[in-house]
């Protein structure tokens, strides 16, 4: 595939031909399989926490024993988890407490903080949907020359991206390093650790992706 690379300007300068990635089958049940994954790799973990419904500041002492100091064997209570609220000598009143049955007691059976949540992916599968996606933008994708990394300011990166792609929404910017800009309306991506979740960003095809020279260098 031959692709025209434009100038900051928005001219045409010349062309540039593509790599075959551009041109690979379009595989939509692997690029949603892809950003699955990948959205599950950045999800930050989370649990219950392993004290919950057992933090108290009454007395949990308790026993079941056939004799003793403060048992209640023999006197028709079940084995119920339960907490000291006042006491007469030796008899006392306790509730429920701490078990998921009773109340302000612990979930039942809350997520584990350690439990892995990422979705796996095979490696060739990965690859080719990052080559499907890829290829599913190749139609929205512009070409932009090299001079369009050696831009510094937010302003001048603004006015370069209007005049290439006039209706600048949702739009990828594919660069051989990152740029360090602020306040743009955009996405940035570095070529060589480009993500399908980058190109499809919640399973859903960016409306156009800017590819700078250097970045098309990369991939080659």
């Amino acid at each position: 595939m031959i692709k025209e690379i434009l100038t900051i300007d928005g001219q045409k300068k010349g062309t540039i031909e593509l790599p075959k990635c551009f041109e690979s089958e379009i595989r939509e049940d692997l690029i949603k399989k892809a950003c699955e994954s990948e959205q599950s790799m950045t999800k930050p973990k989370y649990g219950a926490f392993p004290l919950a419904g057992q933090l108290t500041s009454a007395p949990k002492q308790m026993k079941h024993a056939r004799s003793g100091y403060k048992s209640h064997y023999g006197q028709g209570i079940s084995r119920v988890p339960r907490k000291m609220m006042s006491r007469s000598g030796t008899r006392f009143y306790r509730i429920g407490a701490f078990a998921p049955g009773t109340r302000g007691g612990r979930p039942a059976h809350p997520p584990k903080s350690w439990k892995n949540f990422e979705k796996g992916i095979n490696a060739k599968e990965r690859k080719k949907a990052l080559y499907s996606a890829i290829s599913a933008v190749a139609k929205n994708s512009f070409i932009v020359e090299k001079k369009f990394e050696e831009l510094s300011k937010t302003k001048e990166i603004k006015n370069a991206i209007s005049k290439i792609i006039p209706k600048a929404e949702n739009i990828l910017i594919v660069t051989s390093e990152k740029l360090r800009t602020k306040n743009l309306d955009a996405e940035f991506a570095i070529a060589k650790k480009i993500l399908v979740n980058d190109i499809f960003p919640g399973g859903q095809p960016r409306k156009a992706v800017l590819w700078t020279e250097k970045a098309i260098g990369e991939l080659k």
